[in-house]
């Protein structure tokens, strides 16, 4: 269960009996460790097919990198730059890339909350960036500073939710140039897990890095991973001067970066999967190779954001099956290079937490998991294609995620003969109910399904899953604790912020 609950004087008998069993205390998950898949689609020769596709493109047509400092880097490495074009030999890149960490410890303020990144683990993200909620009303608006705030207490409540990150939503309230004050130190506060950093600009990224110094500490950053922030790519092939900034200032205080192409298979990409592949390892390769320029070892992960395109409409689509099949191969390739990869998950194209929004999300989930993604955004909230964050379908995500880290987390030891034995005093025509075993071992249950007779169902209210979700965010918006932070750091972070706040208030961007 996810929600958590603090008895309050004059609460007792059934009626705390009850709460305790409708919200108990949460008993957090750790890192995902999969006992189930990978499934590699290839062979070797494909494989080596794909990645040859992928040098082929690098020293051939090249990558464009919009940004002075980044081809004065790559010039003075060795590329070839024409222009703003690079192209970079394979066994220039293959070099560079071999020195990104296969994981890392990715840590939160709390030590009990830090998880693994890389190899056979895996953690689930919050959603990021969307302009409008679903609010607890149901009603689509702008979302707002404080939905934020509610997405990160959501975020540390789950049992699931690893990572709260930092912008579940874009709060239209607060200026662009004091956006990542805001959102990072309320991460920071709000939640005791691991954050992600702003990307927004130079200014935002250093400031983010700051901040993580004050809560962390300098020494403990500067070797430890405590934030890992997400750049993207503009594919075909090119990477922009303020997703190259942010990733010179995040490498250098050796913190990693989800280096990632924004595929729309059939329109920013070939429309098929190994070629569409091929396209997005470039780029991604390119990034990753680029922050080993700015510092040797720094950890990255190789990132992919995979949606396919509407030929009706050019709108894009969640849950078809030709991303699907891409999330597999990004995968093989991510283990034939040895780096960590990240993949999106739980975005539908529905306007409601509906019948599409739950196939959508499925759809989507499953091959990431199965392809071994190691660090896995958008993993709950999402509609209208990532435009929209709902508080219903949040929650419900939420407690999916519990039954996928149950699910891969594979099969568990178990004494056989001693079930064999409940067998036999059973025997024909009996039942299990009542075993030690049926009692020690009970089925995974979600909550918020309703496995009821109709006439239950009916009688309490005849509740879509829509008003469930709602209700049950109330509920867990209502029992939220805030986890504690030294006075000490707290004074800091806020001094920090409020000082930042000034300095940037008459600005109409942080430069």
């Amino acid at each position: 269960m996810m929600t958590q609950t603090r008895m309050r004087g004059g609460r007792s008998g059934r009626a705390a009996r009850v709460q305790a069993r409708t919200n108990p205390a949460p008993v957090y998950l750790s890192t995902l460790r999969r006992k189930v898949g990978p499934i590699d689609l290839l062979g070797p020769e494909g494989v080596e097919k794909i990645h040859n596709a992928a040098m082929t493109i690098l020293e051939t047509t090249g990558i464009e990198f919009r940004d002075p400092v980044a081809l004065a880097d790559w010039k003075k490495t060795g590329a070839d730059v024409q222009g703003e074009r690079v192209r970079i030999q394979s066994d220039m890149l293959m070099e560079l890339i071999s020195s990104v960490p296969s994981s890392y410890r990715y840590h939160a303020r709390n030590p009990g909350r830090t998880v693994e990144v890389g190899g056979k683990a895996s953690i689930f993200a919050n959603a990021y960036g969307a302009p409008f909620v679903y609010g607890l009303d149901g009603v689509r608006r702008p979302s707002q500073l404080e939905d934020a705030h509610n997405f990160f207490k959501l975020g540390q409540m789950s049992q699931a939710m690893h990572v709260p990150g930092i912008l579940p939503v874009e709060p239209q309230d607060v200026p662009v140039p004091l956006r990542h004050l805001e959102l990072v130190s309320s991460a920071l506060t709000l939640t005791d897990k691991p954050i992600k950093g702003s990307v927004l600009s130079e200014t935002a990224a250093h400031d983010t890095v700051e901040m993580a110094r004050i809560v962390f500490g300098e020494d403990f950053v500067d070797r430890n991973v405590v934030v890992t922030s997400l750049l993207n790519c503009n594919t075909p092939l090119v990477w922009d001067e303020t997703m190259l900034q942010s990733l010179r200032v995040y490498a250098a205080a050796n913190q990693p970066c989800l280096l990632s192409p924004f595929v729309l298979a059939g329109a920013s990409t070939p429309a098929s999967p190994l070629g569409g592949v091929a396209l997005l390892i470039a780029e991604s390769l390119a990034g990753m190779a680029y922050s080993q320029i700015i510092r040797r070892g720094c950890p990255m992960v190789m990132g992919v954001a995979i949606m396919g395109v509407s030929m009706k409409t050019g709108a894009p689509m969640m849950g078809s099956p030709e991303p699907g099949l891409m999330n597999l191969l990004v995968g093989q390739m991510a283990r034939h290079y040895g780096v960590p990869w990240r993949s999106c998950t739980m975005w539908t194209g529905s306007k409601s937490p509906d019948m599409q929004a739950a196939y959508d999300s499925a759809n989507t989930m499953w091959p990431v998991l199965l392809g071994g993604c190691n660090f896995i955004v958008h993993s709950a909230g999402f509609l209208e294609g990532a435009l929209g964050v709902s508080y219903s379908k949040w929650v419900q995500d939420a407690y999916q995620l519990e039954t996928y880290h149950r699910f891969f987390s594979g099969l568990t030891e178990e004494n056989l003969e001693a079930l064999l034995g409940d067998v036999a005093e059973i025997g024909p025509g009996g039942h299990f109910l009542g075993t030690d075993h049926t009692r020690e071992n009970p089925l995974q249950i979600n909550p918020l399904q309703n496995n009821d007779s109709f006439e239950q169902w009916f009688d309490e209210g005849a509740k879509t899953a829509n008003e469930v979700g709602r209700e049950a965010a109330q509920r867990i918006l209502h029992s939220y604790v805030q986890p504690p932070m030294p006075d000490d750091q707290a004074g800091a972070l806020a001094e920090f912020v409020a000082r930042k706040r000034i300095e940037y208030q008459s600005c109409t961007a942080p430069v």
